[in-house]
């Protein structure tokens, strides 16, 4: 698709295995920070997906399976192969669609607070959605964010997590935030899940909304021997509100040898 492009930067460099990070919808490559700190001996790589961060918005509608593609061409043409994707959300249903479209450059998926596709009453409010932020711009979309995204002791607290998902909805571009909303309300990968071959943990917050619970079930019926992790109190972003505790199940999935998750996982 013409116009998908991917942008990333290194937040960790190692001799180690490299990870390579996919933000949720309306963040960026410094979602991440937090976790990239405790992800110790491992090379760590985080990507800017279409309209976000530093990533130019396309200039026409796309896909899942295009920035995927995208994100394959940027990751080979920097040298990587055999890498570690994690994703969330957005960036969950992107690392899915790497992982069916270039399994050689994957080594391993750890996947959190994905869908395989959305029902058709969560297509209709990403549409809606789409089209409120071309007109509107993102502001409404900041206190649903924030609700569905972290805990309420989080939100009272009103620190560092919260800030940061004030300023990165201030930041995107409405025009790459409505395009990502249209690529979500399309998404559906359940046609490729049974040819993903790299070991997939898939990563729920226990407090998470029902529909992404149910999502990570399905995704686990689908993707031959694809194990389940909890993270304990956490909601959707469980990767920037819990990073440590995230982290440390990257850690222990990806490292060479390792043959289960962390704590908490089921």
């Amino acid at each position: 698709m013409s116009g998908v492009v991917v942008r990333g930067r290194a937040l960790r460099e190692s001799h180690g295995p490299t990870v390579v990070l996919l933000h949720p919808l309306g963040a960026g490559a410094d979602f991440w920070e937090r976790a990239a700190d405790s992800l110790d001996g491992l090379g760590v790589y985080s990507v800017d997906l279409p309209g976000h961060g530093g990533c130019p918005v396309p200039d026409a509608p796309y896909g899942t399976a295009d920035v995927a593609a995208a994100l394959a061409t940027h990751l080979r043409g920097l040298g990587h192969q055999g890498v570690h994707v994690v994703g969330l959300s957005l960036g969950g249903l992107v690392a899915l669609e790497l992982a069916a479209h270039d399994p050689g450059l994957v080594s391993s998926l750890v996947v959190a607070a994905t869908v395989p596709f959305y029902p058709e009453d969560w297509r209709e409010r990403w549409r809606v959605r789409a089209a409120d932020a071309a007109r509107l711009g993102v502001t409404p979309f900041v206190e649903p964010t924030l609700q569905l995204w972290l805990t309420p002791a989080a939100l009272a607290a009103d620190g560092a997590e919260v800030a940061y998902v004030k300023r990165a909805l201030a930041d995107i571009d409405p025009r790459g935030y409505a395009l990502a909303c249209l690529a979500l309300a399309d998404a559906d990968v359940t046609p490729r899940l049974g040819t993903i071959t790299a070991p997939t943990l898939l990563v729920d917050g226990e407090l998470d909304a029902p529909l992404f619970h149910d999502g990570a079930a399905r995704l686990a019926r689908s993707i031959p021997g694809a194990r389940r992790a909890v993270i304990a109190g956490a909601r959707h972003a469980s990767a920037l509100e819990f990073a440590e505790p995230f982290a440390r199940l990257v850690r222990n999935w990806v490292r060479p040898g390792n043959d289960s998750p962390d704590e908490g996982s089921r």
